[in-house]
C-alpha cells in the first residue's frame, strides 16, 4: 500500500512541526529540541523537516519570530477600548501581556527565559519582531505625552546612552523620557509575569493574592506616570 504523502499526512507542515517542537519544550525545554525528533514525532522523513527549516536554529528562529508576534497581536487587541483612555490603554496592555505569558508559557520561556546553548538570534530576523511588542507600549505613552497627559518629569533628567539606543532604533522624534519611561514599565510588567510564571510568590510562606498585587502596581505605575 502506498504511502500517503506528506501534505495529505500534514496539509500544514510547516505549523505542525513547531507545534511537536513547542511540545518538545515544553516537556523537556528548548535546548533539548530536534529536528530529528519531531519528524519521528510526525512520522515524516528527516528531509522532509529540512526543506522548511534547515537546521535547529532556523526553526528556532522562526519560533522566536512567531511568539513575538503573538505577542503583539495580543497587545494590539486589548487596545481595542477608549482611545481618549490613555490609562486605561496601559492597564489593558498590561493585563494582555500577563494573560498572554500565563496562556503561552513555552513561548514566553523561548523569547525571555534561560538562552538556549549554542544558540545566536539573527538579530536582523528577531530584532523587528522583538520591537513589535515594544512598539505598542510606545504609541500608547507618546499618545499620552503628546496630549499632555503623561509627566515625564518621572524619568531622570539625563538621557543615558541605552535609551538613546532605543530612540534610534524607533526613530522617535519625541521626549527622550517617553523612551525611558516605556522601558522602565515594560521592566516592571515584566518583571511581575516573571516572578509569577516562577512561582516566586508562592515560594514564600504568605499568603499573596496575585491579581489583586498585579493590578494594584500597574495602578501605581500609571499614577505614577501622571495618568488617571
Amino acid at each position: 500500500m502506498a504511502r500517503p504523502k506528506q501534505s495529505q499526512q500534514h496539509p500544514n507542515l510547516s505549523k505542525a512541526i513547531k507545534d511537536v517542537a513547542y511540545q518538545q519544550m515544553s516537556k523537556n525545554g528548548a535546548a533539548a529540541l530536534s529536528l530529528r525528533a519531531i519528524a519521528r514525532e510526525l512520522k515524516i522523513t528527516a528531509p522532509a523537516i529540512y526543506n522548511y527549516f534547515p537546521s535547529r536554529d532556523d526553526l528556532v528562529t522562526a519560533l522566536i519570530v512567531d511568539a513575538y508576534n503573538s505577542l503583539r497581536d495580543a497587545l494590539l487587541a486589548s487596545q481595542e477600548t477608549d482611545e481618549e483612555s490613555h490609562a486605561k490603554q496601559i492597564f489593558a496592555s498590561a493585563h494582555a501581556y500577563r494573560n498572554w505569558a500565563l496562556a503561552n508559557a513555552e513561548k514566553y520561556s523561548l523569547l525571555f527565559g534561560t538562552p538556549i546553548p549554542n544558540y545566536h538570534a539573527p538579530m536582523e530576523i528577531t530584532g523587528p519582531a522583538a520591537a513589535g511588542s515594544m512598539s505598542v507600549l510606545l504609541g500608547t505613552l507618546d499618545a499620552a505625552w503628546r496630549a499632555g497627559k503623561l509627566k515625564t518629569e518621572s524619568a531622570p533628567p539625563s538621557t543615558p546612552d541605552m535609551i538613546q539606543a532605543w530612540v534610534d532604533k524607533f526613530s522617535y522624534d519625541g521626549d527622550p523620557a517617553v523612551i525611558h519611561l516605556a522601558m522602565a514599565s515594560w521592566a516592571q510588567i515584566h518583571g511581575m509575569v516573571s516572578l509569577e510564571l516562577n512561582g516566586h510568590f508562592i515560594a514564600v510562606p504568605m499568603n499573596i493574592d496575585i491579581d489583586s498585587f498585579f493590578e494594584f502596581e500597574i495602578n501605581i505605575m500609571i499614577e505614577r506616570m501622571g495618568m488617571q
